[in-house]
């Protein structure tokens, strides 16, 4: 996992993810994707906004086009067998909380390098990866 050949920082995370709590890796996707996305919303807002509009299929321009986090995380809902929450993984508040701190502690300057919005403590790690799928 110390590899260095991380593409992204969701691959970063999810693989991490993977390891400790031992989830699949479409698991991983489905529990962070949204979740990732949302926290770096504002700093790649344009990016983000053609992952929309490419996933976009129902809108004929006459509403507001929907967050990134949102599409992936409707998405995700419909996927039989893939996990959607950290509760689905039996991962519970305190695992994520090491988790977020091992992360932070031995992962951030490599997340910060791979990341539009720089965590700044294991507790902006942990918010990220705590924040409700209902309020994307």
């Amino acid at each position: 996992l110390n590899t260095g050949c991380y593409p992204s920082i969701a691959h970063l995370i999810q693989n991490h993810y993977s390891a400790r709590f031992n989830v699949h890796q479409g698991s991983c996707s489905g529990i962070l994707s949204a979740r990732i996305l949302e926290y770096h919303r504002q700093k790649s807002l344009l990016y983000q906004i053609t992952i929309a509009r490419a996933l976009d299929t129902g809108n004929d321009g006459d509403q507001p086009l929907p967050h990134a986090a949102t599409f992936v995380s409707d998405l995700v809902a419909t996927l039989p067998g893939v996990a959607k929450d950290h509760a689905d993984a039996n991962v519970d508040e305190e695992m994520l909380r090491e988790f977020a701190e091992y992360m932070y502690n031995q992962h951030g300057e490599k997340l910060n390098r791979l990341s539009p919005k720089p965590f700044c403590c294991a507790e902006d790690f942990l918010e990220m990866l705590t924040r409700p799928i209902a309020t994307l």
